[in-house]
């Protein structure tokens, strides 16, 4: 009777670090998924930003071919490509949905309950889009009511962020709306080393 016990303990305990062991390896594969989902919408996200001389390019009136939209006249250097507050940075996104121009501003910023990703819905028109673009450029870390969380990572206990401004010395502005770039730090909880991404405007390296 007693090596029985003496054996049923034993097999009790190896069976108990067993499911410890996998719950564990199930969390870390939670884990990296949820990192693989951040760095690879961020790269979508990234791939599709708004450029400078897409950003500020001015209209004429509508035309009665193509009343929701004018002519091309020019470019301003009125409103920035990205925006940067204490917390949170934001861009705007350009995309064709359903054979249809749309806009989405999308913000990356720490939160309560840790990494954040802020989003607007899809904008169709483009004056909607500078409109709340022009409100996000002058309250950066003032969350208003038309944008949203889209999800949280809360491992990810700090964000850094450093934007390398183009040179536009001896250039024009639309030569030089490429040169613009982020470089992203997600740092997680208890890790030495960050999650690094970098970005110029129009693509994800």
């Amino acid at each position: 009777m007693a090596i029985m016990a003496l054996v049923g303990l034993m097999a009790w305990r190896g069976m108990d670090a067993l499911i410890r062991g996998r719950e564990t390896i199930d969390r870390h594969a939670n884990d990296d998924a949820a990192y693989t989902q951040l760095v690879r919408q961020f790269d979508k996200d990234c791939q599709e930003i708004l450029r400078r001389d897409e950003l500020n390019v001015t209209t004429s009136a509508p035309t009665p071919a193509n009343p929701s939209a004018g002519a091309v006249v020019g470019l301003s250097a009125a409103l920035p490509t990205i925006v940067t507050g204490s917390k949170t940075i934001w861009w705007m996104r350009h995309y064709r949905a359903d054979s249809l121009d749309a806009w989405l501003l999308v913000g990356y910023g720490m939160g309560p309950a840790g990494l954040q990703r802020l989003i607007s819905q899809p904008l169709l028109s483009r004056t909607q889009a500078l409109s709340l673009w022009s409100n996000v450029a002058r309250e950066p870390d003032l969350v208003s009511t038309d944008l949203v969380v889209s999800y949280e990572l809360p491992s990810i206990v700090r964000q850094t962020f450093v934007v390398q401004a183009p040179s536009t010395s001896g250039t024009t502005l639309a030569s030089t709306s490429d040169q613009q770039g982020i470089q992203m730090q997600w740092w997680l909880k208890d890790v030495t080393f960050p999650i690094t991404r970098s970005c110029l405007l129009g693509g994800a390296l």
